[in-house]
Order: C-alpha cells, then structure tokens, then sequence
C-alpha cells in the first residue's frame, strides 16, 4: 500500500513533471483501494475513516484525478473508427480510465476522497470520444452517476465544522464536473448539427433535436451548479494560486465552466423554437417565452463569470487566454444572431469588436471581421455549431428563434451564413459550401415553425 508521502509525490508528477498513466500505476491504484476496504471497512462502519486512511483518501482522490485525465488526453476522436495502429493507443488509455473509474467506485469512505469523481467524469468523456450513438448515450449515463455521487458525498458532511476540507474539494471538483458534461453535451449536439449532411441525413431530426434537447437540459442544470459553486468558492475559500492536495481550482478556474455553460445554454436556447413546435413543454418554466427569459439571464450569469477580475499572488490582473478571447467573442457572435438586438454590454476591453451593444447587426458584422483575422488558420476554435448547422430543423429553429425579437428577421441568419462562410466550423473542407448551401434551402423550403403561443 502506498504511504502518504508516494501518493503525494504520485500526484504532484502527474500534475506538474509530466508523468503519464500506465497500467504499472493503475494496476497500484487498483490494489490500493481493495486493501482500504480490505484492511479499514469493519461493521460497524464509522462515520470518520480511522487516521491511518484518513490523510491516505484525499491523496487517492487525487490521483485518481491526476491519472485518469492525463490518460484521457491519449484517446482521439472517434477512435473506434481509426485504423489498427492507430485504434491501438487510444483503446489502451480508454481501458485505463475505465479501470480508474471503476477504482473510484470502489473507494471506502469516498466523501473523503471527493477528487475522485474526476475518474467517472473522464470515464463519461472518453465514452463520448466514442463518437459513435452508442457511446453518447453512455456517457450521459455516466454523467448522471457522477452528478448523484457527488450529491451523496456532499449530503454526507452536513455542516460539521471539521468537513470544510472535504467540502472545499467536493465544491471544486463539481466545476470540472460540470465542464465535463456540458462538454459533452456539446460536443454531441455539435457534432450532430454540424454534421447531419455527411453523416445523419437518413436518420429522423426530431428525434435527434429531442435527445440533443435532453441532454443539454441536464448539462444546463449541471452547469447552474457550477457558476452557484464558482461563486460560493470566491466568497467563501482564500484564492489559490497552486493546484495542491488542498486546493484544485485556482483564481481563474470559474473561467472555463462559465464558458461551457453559456456554450449550452445557446444551443439549449437554439433548439427550444423547434421542440415547442413539436408540442412539447418547456423544462425550466411554465411557458416558453420565460424559459427564454429564464436562459437569457443564466446566460448573463455564466458570461459574467468568463469576465469577472482575477488577481494574481503578485496583484496584477491575469488576463484572458487568447482561447478564452476568442469564446468570449463566439459566444456574444452567437447571441447576436440567435437573439438580434439583445444588450450586453462587455467589461473587457481587448478587442474593439467588443464595444457595440445592443448586439445588432453591426455588433455581429464587427465580430465577425475580428474572428476571421484571429482565426484565419482554422482549427478545433474555428466556427461554431450555429455557425456550421446542415441540420434543417436545426436552422430553421433558429429562424424561428430570430423572429421572436422586434429586429431580428429569419432571413439575417442565413444570410449571415452565406456571407461569413469562412466562420463555420469544417469550412475548409471540399464540399463543404454545397453542403451547407443545401441544408439553407431545405429549411427555407419548409414551412414555417408554429412558436410564440405561449
């Protein structure tokens, strides 16, 4: 059994010396945490681990945590559908985050090792680089059991003054929890919507924008979570500036989940004029128009997040990333055109393209000039989903979406895509201008989506 120290180093390598995660110390991982049940859990079961284990299971949480993402970082997309050499390393690290996972289940006393939960949420995420219906639909199943765990883990400390620790760790780990299933939630609904023409054109819409709507309900709400244990952990902790046994969320940590947050929220917002159509209720209000209402205000409150002042250990304001940069922009770009005329004004100041509000048609013609400089080269930030839709119900959902405003008229988003193509996401692939061309015509074609009853 490792001792304090070994586990502390363990954690501290994969964190800091690029150690990387072998079956050698899945294997260790494994035995560890039959032994703490083995040699610790007696009947009658304490509700306090005995001291032994009780500095050992915060550790083992950790590195639970530390191993199962550097292993996650190993397996491509869609590796089931790569060729042997290169299925090959991607189906050995998805057996070891499994294998992790599985060990994170099988922790004794686990409210003590809340970290842990760091496993079964990289379990769901290398479900979902599956890429396949099969391993979407498991990785929701396995979001859920992340998100009912970690409610246990908490309810089990109460309010003991002496759980703080635990609790500290249980707040923190609930924004990568969230990061991770609203991730998915996006990457699935992305992947869906941007690529319907190549690979879902023969399967039924409605039932896809259903489950896509299913999906980011439960990634919304995850994410609501997040932004009220983001807020609680700048009011309530001493600001971190080092990822430690003590601390994992650092001065900047509520930055990425308020951008996955509102990343679901636009979508869950785009694909509402199309589920309402279809008779169906809303799932956060009584009506339609306040479940709007209600994601525009979520929305705001996930934004200020991303631009919330951080201070350094030195004093100085620590600056958004370039790749937060250029989300903040997508996310105000994507707003404009699901709800022209909306104000939010902008506390940062890096780029002009920020300044206009309400977010009109100018505001969406300024940033859009600024994301095509920035991003001129492509890659995984290039576009977005909205911008990159061949799903027709998908588009003619935003359309609809659109005319609910006084100045937002359908015709601006298609528009808007035909001129701006370069902005779409896979827009550098041949074929790719046809595709989307088609898709706009199909939904054009349609009749109108019956919304705004309610």
């Amino acid at each position: 059994m490792l001792g304090v120290e070994e586990l502390r180093k363990l954690c501290e390598d994969f964190r800091y010396n690029g150690r990387e995660t072998d079956d050698d110390v899945v294997e260790q991982i494994r035995v560890d945490v039959q032994s703490y049940r083995d040699e610790f859990f007696v009947n009658p079961v304490p509700q306090v681990p005995p001291p032994p284990l009780l500095e050992r299971l915060p550790l083992m949480g950790w590195l639970i945590y530390e191993a199962s993402w550097q292993a996650l970082q190993q397996i491509k997309a869609a590796f089931e559908s790569l060729d042997e050499a290169r299925r090959i390393p991607s189906v050995c690290a998805y057996r070891q985050v499994k294998h992790l996972a599985n060990a994170a289940r099988g922790l004794v006393w686990p409210e003590f090792a809340g970290r842990a939960l760091g496993g079964i949420r990289a379990h769901a995420l290398a479900e979902s680089k599956r890429d396949t219906e099969e391993g979407y639909d498991e990785a929701y199943i396995v979001h859920l059991e992340v998100a009912e765990r970690h409610q246990v883990c908490v309810d089990s400390h109460g309010n003991h003054p002496d759980r703080v620790r635990y609790l500290i760790d249980l707040d923190e780990v609930v924004l990568q929890i969230a990061l991770a299933e609203t991730g998915t939630a996006c990457r699935t609904a992305e992947r869906v919507i941007g690529r319907w023409s190549e690979q879902f054109a023969d399967e039924d819409e409605q039932q896809w924008v259903q489950r896509m709507y299913g999906s980011l309900a439960n990634a919304v709400n995850t994410g609501e979570r997040a932004l009220g244990a983001a807020k609680r952990i700048r009011e309530t902790y001493p600001p971190a500036f080092r990822v430690d046994e003590f601390r994992l969320s650092m001065v900047t940590g509520a930055r990425n989940p308020g951008i996955m947050t509102a990343r679901a929220i636009l979508l869950f917002l785009a694909l509402g004029p199309a589920m309402e159509a279809a008779g169906r209720k809303p799932t956060r209000a009584a009506t339609w128009s306040a479940e709007r209402s209600a994601l525009l205000g979520l929305f705001t409150r996930a934004y200020r997040m991303i631009e919330a002042l951080v201070i350094d250990d030195a004093g100085r304001t620590v600056p958004l990333a370039q790749a937060h940069q250029r989300a903040l922009v997508q996310l105000r770009l994507n707003l404009a055109l699901l709800v022209p005329g909306h104000s939010l004004p902008s506390l940062e100041t890096f780029a002009p393209c920020l300044k206009p509000d309400p977010l009109d048609d100018h505001a969406v013609e300024v940033m859009s000039v600024w994301l095509a400089s920035k991003d001129g080269a492509g890659g995984p930030n290039h576009g977005s989903a909205i911008g990159a839709a061949t799903l027709p119900l998908f588009v003619q959902s935003v359309i609809a979406l659109r005319s609910l405003t006084e100045t937002g008229d359908g015709d601006g988003y298609q528009a808007w895509r035909r001129t701006w193509f370069e902005l779409g996401r896979f827009a550098g692939e041949p074929g790719r201008r046809d595709l989307v061309g088609e898709a706009l015509e199909i939904a054009a074609s349609r009749r109108s989506l019956r919304i705004g009853s309610q």
